[in-house]
């Protein structure tokens, strides 16, 4: 699978003409019948959402925007993230709040609200939110940072704020799949709500392309496609070189975090999670 901005077009071109016309998380209905989420990740630059919401809005798309805190900082960013918001799509929270406070569901709170506050301030209402899965990060105590909201007290603390991973299915309620390209590959996720508990990897049925991906889409049920936007580029060669350079991380990271020492470093410094 190749990630290039012509591929999305490509695909967001024939969920069209299949009748499937994507809406934002925070607007599905227990009535909503089949409809489909184009659902993004955005951990690092900002352009590349960007330039995937103009590829959507071209074939009358709107998705969900999830993007990471730290990314408000920018003036920057923060405008294109509006501009991306007047084309009809959601903006709104990526969190990591339980990696970045090392499992302190206190301090996970008030870093919670603080980030809350930091998007409402800018003009990003939260109604519906994701949370980021750090891939080198030592977790004692809890599974995921979908804990957070997993959590009872957090819950009655935002009953007006449903997560995609953890209680959007009830608070609709509704059902839908759930595709992931995570791992650059797209998958149909098997059980995206408890996979952070049970490792159910064997039973995610990959798709070799977007073709085949559109194929699989449910007509009588919901459908969320989950994308990471700084994963697409303009051309091949860029993004051959970009995908050579993340399995070195990656290949890196696996030894790394079995030394303990080095285990204890990459875990201190989360965010470096963002970049992989």
């Amino acid at each position: 699978m190749i990630f290039v901005y012509k591929k999305w077009a490509e695909f967001c071109s024939t969920l069209k003409e299949k009748g499937f016309i994507s809406i934002p998380a925070c607007e599905v209905k227990s009535d909503s019948g089949n409809y489909i989420v184009l659902k993004h990740d955005v951990e690092t630059d900002v352009s590349h959402a960007f330039r995937i919401a103009q590829i959507e809005k071209q074939y009358g798309h709107r998705g969900s925007y999830y993007v990471q805190a730290y990314l408000l900082e920018s003036n920057n960013n923060v405008e294109l993230l509006k501009k991306i918001q007047q084309m009809g799509h959601e903006i709104s929270y990526h969190y990591d709040v339980l990696d970045a406070c090392k499992g302190d569901f206190e301090k996970a709170t008030e870093e919670f609200e603080k980030n809350k506050r930091l998007f409402e301030d800018n003009g990003f209402n939260i109604i519906t939110v994701c949370q980021h899965g750090n891939p080198i990060v030592e977790r004692v105590g809890y599974h995921s940072n979908r804990d957070f909201f997993r959590n009872e007290k957090v819950s009655e603390l935002y009953p007006e704020i449903s997560d995609i991973m953890v209680n959007f299915k009830e608070k609709i309620p509704t059902d839908y799949l759930y595709f992931s390209d995570a791992g650059r590959m797209f998958k149909l996720i098997y059980d995206p709500i408890n996979n952070d508990i049970v490792n159910t990897d064997d039973k995610n049925i990959p798709y070799k392309n977007l073709d085949y991906l559109s194929e699989a889409l449910d007509k009588t049920k919901g459908n969320i496609i989950s994308i990471h936007p700084h994963r697409w580029t303009e051309s091949v060669v860029v993004y051959i070189t970009k995908t050579f350079i993340f399995k070195v991380l990656k290949f890196v990271a696996k030894i790394l975090i079995k030394i303990p020492f080095c285990n204890k470093l990459m875990s201190k410094y989360y965010f470096l999670a963002k970049k992989v």
